[in-house]
Order: C-alpha cells, then structure tokens, then sequence
C-alpha cells in the first residue's frame, strides 16, 4: 500500500503522463494481483482519476472541497486483537457541502462475540444470526462508497481495517482518497481530548449511543462539518483540506455547530 500512496502523492503534485502512471503502479506490490490499466478501472476501486490528453488528473486537486463528496465511515469488529478481527457493522454517512446526502448501515454475520465486545456495542450474536454475510456487506459498502473521499475518526484503523478485509476476501482494493478526522479537529475544535466521546459532549453532538457504527459515522460526519466551518481561507480544493488535516497549522477560533440534512 505504501508503493501507491508515494505513487498517488506524485499525482497530488502535478497530473502524470497516463502511460508512465500504469507502467508505475504495475510496480506496487499491493495490487499486483489486479491488472489495472485504464481509468474506469481505477474509478472503479475509488480513485478518483481522470485523462486530460497524455495525461492523468487526481480530481481531488482540482474540485473544491464543498463539491467534493464525502463518506464517513465507521466500523465494529468481533474482536480487538485486528489480526483475527471480523467485521460485524458498518455504518456511513455521504456529505457533501455540509449536506447528508445519504446513509449506509448493515450488520454482518459472525457465530462469535467475545463478552468485552457485547458489553462495548450492545450487538449480540442473535442479532447477527440473520444477517448478510462480511463479504456481502463489504461490496454493498463498496457501491455506496464510490469515488468518495474516506472519512473517520481514526482514518488509518478503520481504512486499513477494511483493506485487509477486501484483500481477505480476495477483492480487488478500495484506493480512495481519505481524510482523519481527530487530525482535522485538533486544527478547528477546541477540546482538551479529541475522542469521539469526548467531542460529542464539547459540540452538544447527540446521534445515538456510542459503539455503534451508524450512530458513530454521523457523530463523525457532524464533527467533520464543524471543523469545515473552521478553515483557513487557502484550503480551496479537496487535496488543500486533506493536507490542511495533516499539517500543524494553528487552532483557528470555532463557531457555533452546523449541520444541514436534505
């Protein structure tokens, strides 16, 4: 994955020759298992790449970040040890200017539930008895997914949680862009702790209990939104945002929180 990612930072810089960019990535490792050499099939696994010519454009460096569409996404597991971990819910929310536009949500089969998990989420195994199986909900959420840039409180668990769950499953990987967003709150929020729990209570977030992805993914999204009114004047696009949530930028003063539903 890391092969991709310096790849994919190269396209953040400056658009590519497209030939030159497929010739690059039949080198990363983590997708050698998949031929890819066109750009629906990258629009496909949710890179969001278009040919202008010769050359290859990241439409992430080019749309502003209120046209971009955003999907918040939170995961539960059947364990807490990753490595035997399987996914048991999942929860999105679509944004886009600060607006929902729509809502994923399914559980997933698993015969087994550890006590700690029970106690965390309130899900039982009964609950999951009738439920679709991982595989079937992991290419649902791919569909609602799409070319949208990935969101979560703690992008890189949930992101590569979900990662190995596709390559588990022998599917072909999710390459979409995505953004953190404790990253983004520690340059928009003031708050002494940056949990979700936490900013729930700082920003009066009420959306359902905690532990459960549906209800998490929209506390998420809200905290997103909040941190959006919050930016300084050069992040125009959806690339500025995403390296705006990465930098040590100062803390700019909140305002009062803001969430539209359409």
């Amino acid at each position: 994955m890391k092969q991709f990612e310096q790849l994919s930072d190269r396209l953040v810089k400056k658009d590519l020759n497209a030939e030159q960019f497929f010739n690059m990535l039949k080198k990363c490792e983590y997708l050698s298992d998949f031929e890819i050499n066109s750009v629906e099939q990258l629009n496909s696994l949710g890179f969001d790449v278009s040919k202008e010519g010769a050359n290859l454009s990241l439409c992430t460096t080019k749309r502003s970040w209120r046209e971009q569409r955003f999907c918040v996404v939170d995961i539960e597991t059947n364990n807490l040890m990753q490595n035997d971990a399987r996914v048991i819910e999942i929860g999105a929310v679509t944004l886009q200017n600060n607006a929902v536009l729509g809502k994923f949500h399914s559980l997933a089969f698993t015969d087994f539930l550890p006590e700690a998990i029970v106690n965390l989420t309130g899900i039982t195994v009964d609950m999951l008895k009738d439920t679709p199986s991982e595989a079937e909900v992991l290419e649902k959420f791919r569909l609602f997914l799409g070319t949208d840039v990935f969101v979560a409180h703690n992008a890189d668990f949930d992101y590569t949680f979900l990662s190995d769950a596709f390559k588990r499953h022998q599917f072909a990987p999710f390459l979409n862009r995505k953004l953190c967003t404790i990253k983004l709150a520690r340059k928009t929020i003031k708050s002494a702790k940056y949990g979700l729990g936490t900013l729930r209570e700082v920003l009066e977030i009420n959306e359902g209990v905690l532990h459960r992805a549906l209800s998490d993914a929209k506390s998420a999204a809200a905290v997103f939104v909040r941190s959006c009114e919050n930016l300084p004047e050069w992040v125009v696009t959806t690339e500025n945002l995403i390296e705006f949530s990465k930098s040590n930028k100062s803390f700019l003063e909140p305002k009062l929180p803001f969430m539209e539903e359409e």
